[in-house]
């Protein structure tokens, strides 16, 4: 352990179970609360294998030397390891990354598959036992994942993720300077976001989540290791799906397995840190994927991205923007016709380059309880596709800034009132 910067605070396995049919890794930074949170959903998921028994699940969760480290959950994890779903508690005397974490509590796994997770996220009924079975289901899948929800109510799906190529990093970045380049990449992006989206059936994809995916053991074994250590955060997940690939292993979607997923939780608590470790792996990735010219290419990018002309689509677009202001309470948006059907999307600029989205229909949309409640303080964009044509086009683009509802004041009691 000496090596890896760290010593285990080990809770154990509980005298009298059986070696684990499941290991779920969790690497936690700042967010142990929300661990606990995703721990509890784990352990309410039973699930059961294509016969019906049991399956027995195990956690090993890893705290990446948290700064804010919340001592008092930490502590009720140990205690959930003990008395709820058997696991381990490890503690990190520095922060060794997120793919060295991860590394570490493979090395502690007992279990011949494999689940990692993302401590900000929640499991939803049923997602384990539809991972495990596809898994399991073909050799030849590599690894599993669900679809991801924006928050518990599963009213908007998260962004699918994209391959981060070399032809895909250029596109992306001249999106950012050129209203062409970005309308071409937006409907590019849509087509491939809707076939996701209406996937009834498992669907094999060029990349999963990594917040949540499942793959055996012996995958992990034949590739040499879980995470390639080089990576500090970030880019970790694609490096190890193209790997995989390289195997001849594919990636399924499994509709039946959903997971609500509070995006990037740890790296909104030091975002400076974030940041670096974020250019640091993106330079390694490209470096590693397609050598000198990769690095060539994403270093000139970097350079565009860090110039005035990055960000001018968004500015231009905000010429176009129906502007509601600052608003605490959910807002309405009217759409100039009625539709069938619409898909509305939302992120946090006009460019809309990455966007959550969720289907719709008629003249208005407001957000219901569960996704206002998951709104926090920011700027919010908005855009509404008509569909009823068969081509998306866009009739619709708002922006609002979510703040925070003011304290109610205090009546002031006079003596003899």
């Amino acid at each position: 352990m000496a090596g890896h910067g760290s010593h285990a605070c080990v809770s154990g396995r509980r005298q009298g179970v059986s070696r684990p049919d499941i290991s779920a890794l969790v690497v936690n930074y700042n967010t142990a609360k929300l661990a606990l949170d995703m721990l509890h959903s784990l352990e309410a998921q039973r699930p059961r294998d294509a016969s019906g028994r049991l399956l027995e699940m195990e956690f090993v969760f890893v705290d990446n030397a948290s700064p804010m480290r919340d001592d008092q959950s930490i502590e009720e994890i140990r205690r959930f390891g003990r008395e709820r779903l058997p696991g381990k508690v490890l503690l990190a005397q520095e922060n060794l990354g997120y793919a060295k974490g991860m590394n570490l509590a493979f090395e502690h796994a007992q279990g011949e598959t494999i689940l990692v997770l993302n401590p900000d996220l929640v499991l939803l009924e049923g997602c384990v036992q539809s991972l495990y079975r596809s898994l399991h289901s073909d050799p030849r899948i590599g690894a599993t994942g669900p679809i991801g929800f924006w928050e518990r109510g599963r009213e908007v799906r998260l962004p699918p993720n994209i391959l981060p190529t070399l032809s895909d990093l250029v596109l992306s970045s001249l999106a950012q300077i050129s209203p062409l380049v970005n309308r071409f990449y937006r409907q590019r992006r849509v087509r491939d976001a809707l076939r996701i989206f209406e996937a009834e059936e498992p669907l094999t994809l060029p990349m999963l989540s990594g917040a949540c995916l499942m793959l055996r053991r012996e995958t992990v074994d034949a590739l040499g290791f879980l995470f390639d250590p080089e990576f500090p955060l970030y880019f970790e997940d694609t490096d190890l799906f193209r790997r995989l690939a390289d195997q001849g292993k594919t990636l399924v979607q499994v509709p039946e397995a959903q997971m609500a997923h509070f995006y990037n939780r740890s790296g909104t608590t030091n975002q400076g840190e974030a940041f670096r470790r974020y250019w640091k792996a993106r330079s390694y990735y490209y470096g590693k994927w397609y050598g000198p010219i990769g690095r060539l290419v994403e270093g000139v990018c970097k350079k565009i991205l860090h110039t005035d002309l990055a960000g001018r689509t968004a500015r231009i677009r905000e010429r176009e923007v129906c502007d509601l202001g600052r608003i605490t309470e959910p807002p309405v948006l009217r759409f100039p016709r009625e539709m069938k059907r619409c898909l509305l999307e939302f992120c946090h600029d006009a460019g809309f380059l990455l966007a959550a989205a969720m289907f719709g229909s008629g003249k208005e949309w407001r957000p219901g309880p569960s996704f206002w409640e998951a709104f926090g303080p920011s700027v919010y964009y908005f855009r509404v596709l008509d569909l009823d044509g068969g081509t998306p086009r866009e009739v619709g683009l708002w922006r609002f800034e979510r703040v925070s509802a003011p304290a109610p004041l205090k009546e002031e009691v006079h003596a003899g009132s």
